[in-house]
C-alpha cells in the first residue's frame, strides 16, 4: 500500500488507490493494475466500509458512483493525452517537413552550382575549405524562414484517442465479496 494513503481519509485513500490502479492500465501495465485492483484495492474497500454509517446497498452504490467517477477521470485524462499527443506529432512532422524541404532545396542549390562550375578543388583548396571558419560556411536555411505555426492540414494518419479506464463493473464481484465478508 502507498504510504502517502496513511494520511488520508479512508475514503480518499480509496480513491487514491483505485486512480492509481486506473493510470497504470493507462500506461499499458495490465499487471500492475490488477495487482492494484487485487492487492489494495479489498483492504481500502474494508477500511472505508468500517467508517462509513452507510447501509450495506447505499455502501455498494458509493462505490459503484466513486469508481465510475475515477475511471470517467481516468477516460478523459486518456482522451486529453491522446489528443495532446496527436497534436504534437502533426506539429513535429509539418516542422521536420518543412525543414527537411529547406535542407533539399538547398543541396540542390548547391549541386547545380557543382554542375555549373565542375572544377574539382586540388588537395590544398579542400583542406582550406574545410578550415574555413564557420561564419563563412553557408547557412543551410535563410535567417527569415521560420517553423510552421499553423495546425496541419491533414490529420487522418494521427491515432484515434482510447480511453481505457475501468469500469465498476469488472470489479463489482470483488466488492460484493469484501462488504461481505465485512459484515
Amino acid at each position: 500500500m502507498n504510504s502517502s494513503s496513511n494520511t488520508l481519509s479512508p475514503l480518499e485513500a480509496l480513491k487514491a488507490g483505485f486512480r492509481r490502479a486506473c493510470v497504470r492500465r493507462l500506461v499499458g501495465d495490465e499487471p500492475g493494475a490488477i495487482q492494484v485492483l487485487k492487492d489494495e484495492i479489498p483492504g481500502l474497500v474494508v477500511s472505508w466500509a468500517k467508517v462509513s454509517n452507510l447501509e450495506p446497498a447505499e455502501k455498494k452504490a458509493k462505490l459503484k458512483e466513486m469508481f465510475d467517477d475515477e475511471s470517467g477521470r481516468a477516460d478523459e485524462l486518456a482522451t486529453a493525452f491522446d489528443l495532446f499527443a496527436g497534436r504534437f506529432e502533426a506539429r513535429l512532422a509539418g516542422v521536420m517537413r518543412e525543414e527537411l524541404g529547406l535542407a533539399v532545396s538547398q543541396m540542390k542549390s548547391w549541386l547545380q552550382e557543382l554542375s555549373l562550375n565542375p572544377q574539382v578543388p586540388s588537395t590544398d583548396e579542400t583542406k582550406n575549405a574545410v578550415d574555413q571558419p564557420a561564419e563563412t560556411i553557408p547557412e543551410l536555411a535563410p535567417e527569415n524562414q521560420t517553423a510552421v505555426e499553423s495546425e496541419p492540414e491533414n490529420n487522418e494518419n494521427l491515432d484515434p484517442p482510447r480511453g481505457m479506464g475501468l469500469k465498476f463493473d469488472e470489479i463489482e464481484k470483488m466488492i460484493d465479496e469484501v462488504l461481505a465478508f465485512e459484515s
